[in-house]
């Protein structure tokens, strides 16, 4: 919907707001978000934002120099004429929904902010896309738009990216005139989607383009086998969007693939196309990359190992000789929002660790407060239960060494050394996506035979020299798909479903009235 009545601002320059509020939720962790969870990793004010979004220094300390923020920043540096209006940033690990306290602390910390900014233009926020709250029904992302456009009314802009994991809704399209998505899984354009909406959200302002949307909503939340977008089959769909996006009138084509492990009732995948004030070339392209999208739903994951059944595999394969094989424990994966206790994987290591040297984290706060206190060097008769409150868990009792403490990412963590086997024991779900974790515990990835990975694709990015083999491990956590396929969703939806096609379902999805 177009809305911006007084575009070209007569010439004077702009002031545009940008911050970010991001994270993921999984329903079915027993974790709860909290405020200290962003405080912890990375929540930065005005004047420190302004710093970290300068190509000089470093956006997500520890994880990314230059995110969308920055991307963000330098589009409006190039276009001349900008002033930028850092309001703050605030980014958490994907866990469990927010209390409705760190809701509030985020959404009225940023509306104040936006007051305090004085007279804007237009706002900028980079978002995720399926945060949840505890005890909100529908999308927190989707209050914070409404919330900031009724705070600076009709003519001033509104931009928001997105992880291509959100799940899109009509609260979050509507109040927004940019709406784009990163093109990339594992993301690594993050620079290049903020860069995008400041280029669009610049254009628009100026009266040089008039954006308009058209999406669908489709009943499917697996597909397309790891929706990797550089390979097979979601290579083509991706390639797609680029070659949609040359077309004249064409300002941006999205997929969002949808966190599975949300439990909104209108979850689902969804195609979203941008034109220049053609709406009927926007509902053209929205329907193709709608059916495209809706094509790749049975291809399947690749296949998936038990505990045991994965270390034999590296055991007997020759993987190992050429870097450490991955074993992915896909059924906690912190990178969706699992607590990263699951101790299966634990419990097989310790019973036979098959000659293999293995690096494992396991989040475990108990034990933490158990060993913290015992001298590096030390030998120690500890049992991991895991995360607190995750449920069907084994308990591990392990005779280990205490090789290393530090205070990571991940806050207090000590490593334990048993035999071949080294466990990285962290107060905080460990999101372990760089070698750099290892490296800060005294291990080097590339001397492992085993890596646990708690994450389905952005380790891939950090492990490329290091890892070359990579298995999906199956037990029981917050992030077992048999939760994904068993749960009620609003319509008949894939794979716990097989709709016959997803278009009588999409007006439903989307919330239009017949």
């Amino acid at each position: 919907m177009i809305r911006l009545s007084k575009l070209a601002r007569n010439g004077r320059p702009l002031r545009i707001a940008y911050g970010r509020l991001f994270q993921e939720a999984n329903a079915f962790s027993p974790r709860p978000t909290t405020r200290d969870d962003f405080e912890s990793l990375h929540c930065l004010g005005a004047e420190q934002l302004r710093r970290a979004t300068s190509l000089r220094h470093m956006e997500l300390e520890g994880y990314l120099r230059q995110a969308e923020l920055t991307g963000f920043v330098q589009a409006a540096r190039l276009a001349g004429d900008v002033e930028v209006v850092p309001l703050w940033s605030n980014f958490a690990i994907s866990g469990g929904p927010l209390t409705p306290e760190t809701f509030q602390w985020l959404l009225q910390g940023t509306l104040q902010r936006l007051r305090d900014a004085g007279p804007v233009d237009g706002v900028y926020l980079a978002l995720h896309g399926s945060m949840q709250v505890e005890g909100l029904d529908g999308s927190p992302e989707g209050v914070l738009l409404n919330e900031i456009r009724d705070l600076i009314g009709d003519d001033a802009g509104l931009a928001a990216s997105f992880d291509l994991h959100a799940n899109l809704c009509a609260s979050m399209v509507d109040p927004s005139d940019v709406v784009v998505a990163y093109h990339t899984n594992p993301h690594r354009d993050l620079f290049g989607t903020g860069l995008r909406a400041g280029n669009l959200l610049l254009r628009t302002l100026r009266n040089r383009c008039r954006p308009v949307h058209a999406w669908r909503k489709l009943p499917m939340v697996l597909g397309g086998g790891w929706t990797i977008d550089f390979m097979a089959p979601m290579r083509g769909v991706f390639r797609h969007m680029k070659a949609m996006e040359k077309r004249p009138g064409v300002l941006s084509a999205n997929l969002f693939m949808v966190h599975p492990y949300n439990d909104a009732m209108d979850l689902g995948w969804a195609a979203h196309v941008t034109t220049d004030d053609d709406p009927a070339l926007a509902d053209e392209l929205a329907d193709e990359l709608a059916e495209m999208a809706w094509a790749q739903r049975q291809t399947p994951l690749p296949e998936m190992f038990s505990p045991a059944a994965a270390f034999d595999r590296v055991r007997d394969g020759i993987w190992r000789r050429l870097g450490a094989v991955s074993l992915v424990d896909v059924d906690d994966v912190v990178g969706t929002g699992a607590p990263g206790g699951n101790t299966h994987l634990l419990a097989e290591a310790a019973r036979d660790d098959r000659g293999l040297r293995t690096y494992l984290p396991l989040h475990d706060p108990g034990a933490i407060d158990a060993a913290w206190s015992v001298p590096e060097g030390e030998h120690i008769e500890l049992t991991l239960r895991g995360s607190p409150g995750y449920e069907g868990q084994p308990e591990v009792s392990l005779s280990a060494t205490v090789a290393r403490k530090a205070n990571t990412d991940f806050g207090r963590t000590i490593r334990l050394d048993c035999g071949k086997l080294h466990v990285a024991v962290t107060e905080r779900p460990p999101y372990t996506l760089s070698p750099r974790f290892w490296r800060s515990l005294g291990l080097e990835a590339r001397k492992a035979d085993v890596v646990v990975q708690k994450a389905l694709f952005h380790y891939r990015i950090f492990y490329a020299a290091s890892s070359f083999h990579h298995l999906g491990v199956v037990s029981d956590g917050a992030s077992n798909l048999r939760r994904i396929r068993e749960r009620e969703y609003a319509v008949p939806t894939w794979p716990g479903s097989n709709p016959d096609g997803w278009r009588r379902y999409d007006p439903i999805l989307r919330g239009v009235q017949p």
